[in-house]
């Protein structure tokens, strides 16, 4: 994972301005209309997601299609810009796309929720961070998400490492407060235990010492900090500093980088982070179709890739299981009528199902960082439901 940009107000403005006449999507074409919505220019890219989903896809359509239908794959870039973000929706709308499947973009749920209800549209997300995402009924990620990810750290760090007193120092992003605090919460519910720290003030920017300091006046045996990779690296820095080498460091997903394990590996510190799936560094039989795939599609090997493959791969089946023709109504009468999907790339079945909302990936496996290399350490945690 990567860093989260935030989601200005402009986001509710675009999904106001804009309305368009319901499409019910179908596949008479010949072809089985399929969107997504990616960053595939701007400050954050999401380019791998598609092109790992791309070559699902195209895979498929080598060996005849779906009921001898050519799955058409239709990207739209936002760029980042909420505004486009709505706009690129409505375009996939007018093109009849049956669903969406693989999107990575940090604006789509906050800003298309409500038309993909009003449309009825469902979507298979690739990478998901927002609340919004794990808050629909039209939208099912395949990734763990931030807030799960935080119960599974803590509950490895409190049931694995054994530490007592943990500590989480949070950076808020706007509309993500209430799903921290059930987050947090949530292992608290499982575990009886409460946290000797719980700072939400983190801020994005300057001297991170002080929040340090307070963890060691609480004594705190475990610290979970979820920044932003450019955040990871002082954090770290400075808490070598502070001699806190017995200390257990929780990093959230977007922590885990080649990157960031070659810039604070020699540190001497412990350090931990939760994948979104199968850790993607990982050389094992569970990630072996998925490296195959993302070598053909020449994209590089990272979470958003995993990501762009198994939400291509669910969706995939999905079809296969529909018979006669596949439309909007039919995909969605699929999806939540579907049997759970299993994969040993995710510790939990996928399942769309007919809830209000969708969160399926529950599991997380955890790894450390070891002479400068993420090692994958462990079986999936995963989190009970409350």
């Amino acid at each position: 994972m990567r860093a989260i940009t935030k989601i200005g107000g402009v986001a509710t403005a675009a999904l106001l301005a804009t309305t368009v006449l319901a499409g019910c999507g179908s596949s008479d074409s010949g072809e089985i209309k399929i969107g997504a919505i990616a960053g595939l220019t701007g400050a954050f890219i999401t380019d791998d997601v598609i092109k790992t989903a791309k070559r699902v896809f195209d895979d498929v359509n080598d060996q005849g299609g779906i009921n001898g239908k050519k799955i058409d794959y239709i990207v739209k870039d936002d760029a980042g810009n909420p505004q486009r973000t709505a706009q690129v929706a409505r375009e996939l709308a007018d093109a009849d796309v049956v669903a969406m499947t693989g999107s990575a973009s940090f604006t789509d749920c906050d800003v298309n929720d409500a038309f993909y209800r009003q449309q009825k549209i469902s979507s298979i997300m690739a990478v998901a961070a927002t609340p919004k995402c794990f808050q629909s009924p039209n939208i099912a990620p395949v990734n763990v998400g931030p807030f799960t990810l935080m119960t599974a750290e803590l509950l490895y760090a409190s049931q694995t490492l054994k530490d007592d007193k943990l500590c989480n120092f949070t950076v808020v992003l706007p509309g993500s407060e209430d799903a921290v605090k059930n987050a947090l919460e949530q292992w608290t519910k499982i575990t009886g235990k409460q946290l000797a720290v719980n700072d939400m003030t983190v801020q994005q920017s300057g001297d991170l010492t002080p929040y340090l300091l307070k963890a060691k006046q609480a004594g705190c045996d475990a610290i979970m900090f979820n920044p932003s990779e450019q955040l990871v690296v002082p954090f770290l820095k400075a808490a070598q500093t502070q001699g806190m080498s017995d200390v257990d460091f929780l990093l959230l997903a977007p922590a885990y980088t080649d990157s960031v394990a070659k810039a604070v590996g020699g540190l001497g510190l412990k350090i931990y982070a939760g994948s979104e799936f199968e850790p993607f560094t990982a050389d094992s039989p569970a990630n072996a179709p998925w490296k195959d795939a993302v070598t053909r599609a020449g994209a590089p090997a990272s979470a958003f890739s995993q990501g762009g493959f198994l939400a291509a791969t669910f969706m995939v089946q999905v079809l296969k299981g529909i018979k006669g023709d596949i439309t909007r109504d039919s995909v969605n009468q699929a999806l939540k009528t579907m049997q759970p999907i299993s994969n040993p790339m995710v510790g939990s079945p996928f399942l769309f199902g007919p809830g209000d909302r969708h969160a399926p990936n529950q599991a997380s496996k955890i790894v450390e960082l070891k002479d400068s290399k993420w090692n994958p350490i462990g079986d999936f945690i995963t989190v009970p439901s409350s």
